[in-house]
């Protein structure tokens, strides 16, 4: 099927965004849209919601759908006029449009709105544009849910382990002749009945004092190559992998090792639920753990993972560990870059529960867990077919009954 077509400055009106230094921001909800997404909230927008931004300065093109009044940073173009056409829609089109044949900047990418008028876009007409909007902003709305559900698991598992073993809440409750809230009787039969004074203060009674090391291996990842690289193989883990929920994430530009390195380098392969910290450098602190559906997969450089020796410590170690990187982000040391010693990790004392308690939470804390990598895989899996059904709903390859 043909369709009439427009060029793009003709078919929407973009504007470049607006100045606001760090220093003139003021403290509110607004979010402040740079041209990689939000960079953080001021208390005026510029702009009513719904809105569509692309990046104009340092990263170009994407495109964001801002769903709240914003204030669009000048980094971005941002949509003044949909012309009566779908705002979301629109949102879509610009994912669909590479940007990077527009690049005018000799160093930093640059997008000239006023280069795109050789863009020719396809005239759907409205009642397409919105039925192809629902049924990829269906497919959004439900990774977003997943999201938030997975964020939601998160607080969960956090809150556990604070109640378990930071705050010794079912140990407190015992101790008052009461049954620790909601908790059925088995799993506050594992818990202690009184606290003791030890060199790490008060804790339960019969918890063994011990060192990270004598429990938990803390690996090293390997500097691989890039001329070893392939375009097919074992996806290797590098710490821009870690994204803000302590998860890995893959990207467009993963790199892959020869499947031969996984027996030349097997010391360096990931196991599931293995747990990562970037010990180096501007992303020091960063953790990421690792799911069953991404593997296999080589650990990489200025990483260390985190493993157990007991698996009834795996998830445990991961909460234990998100501590202890708080902790120590204040006493990260380098002249010219910040690092973690392993030294003062492997050296770390806490009370070690019985090993009867560690299973339970592993089954209890692991259920979420894993609940959570099944919905990154599944978010995985949607955002591919968003993706591939994208270009061909545009060009109508693939047609939608309109209502």
């Amino acid at each position: 099927m043909t369709f009439k077509q427009t060029p793009l400055n003709e078919f929407i009106t973009l504007q470049r965004g607006f100045d606001l230094p760090k220093g003139d921001r003021v403290e509110g909800d607004i979010p402040v849209v740079a041209s990689t997404g939000v960079g953080g909230y001021h208390n005026e927008s510029k702009v009513k919601a719904p809105g569509v931004v692309i990046g104009r300065s340092g990263s170009i093109g994407g495109g964001q759908y801002i769903t709240d009044d914003f204030w669009p940073l000048n980094t971005t173009l941002w949509i003044k006029d949909f012309k009566g056409h779908d705002p979301r829609y629109v949102y879509y089109l610009m994912r669909s449009i590479d940007f990077t044949k527009f690049n005018v900047g000799s160093g930093v990418p640059t997008l000239n709105r006023n280069h795109l008028s050789s863009l020719l876009v396809n005239e759907l007409g409205v009642g397409k544009e919105k039925c192809i909007a629902k049924y990829l902003g269906d497919i959004d709305d439900k990774i977003d849910l997943n999201t938030e559900v997975n964020q939601n698991f998160e607080l969960m598992a956090q809150a556990i382990f604070k109640s378990w073993f930071v705050d010794f809440d079912p140990v407190k409750a015992k101790m008052n002749n009461e049954q620790p809230e909601g908790m059925d009787v088995a799993t506050a039969s594992l818990f202690p009945e009184k606290l003791v004074e030890t060199e790490l203060g008060l804790i339960p009674e019969g918890w063994e004092v011990t060192k990270l090391s004598k429990v938990i291996d803390l690996l090293n990842g390997f500097a691989f190559k890039s001329p070893d690289y392939v375009k097919e193989g074992t996806f290797v883990l590098r710490t821009k992998n870690f994204d803000s929920s302590n998860s890995v994430e893959r990207l467009g530009d993963d790199v892959y090792l020869p499947d031969e390195f996984l027996e030349s380098h097997k010391k360096y392969l990931c196991e599931a639920y293995d747990y990562h910290v970037v010990m180096v450098a501007a992303s020091i602190g960063k953790t990421g753990m690792i799911y069953p559906h991404q593997l296999p997969a080589l650990r990489n450089q200025n990483m260390w993972c985190f493993r157990p020796k007991n698996e009834s410590l795996r998830f445990y170690t991961k909460y234990m560990v998100d501590g202890l990187v708080k902790l120590n982000m204040g006493l990260a040391s380098g002249s010219a870059r910040a690092f973690f010693k392993k030294g003062d990790f492997n050296s770390y004392e806490f009370a070690l529960p019985s090993s009867e308690l560690l299973t339970k939470f592993n089954d209890v804390v692991g259920n979420l867990v894993k609940q959570k990598g099944s919905l990154l895989n599944q978010n995985v899996q949607l955002a591919a077919m968003r993706d591939t059904l994208l270009p061909k709903l545009l060009s109508g390859e693939i047609k939608l009954e309109t209502k």
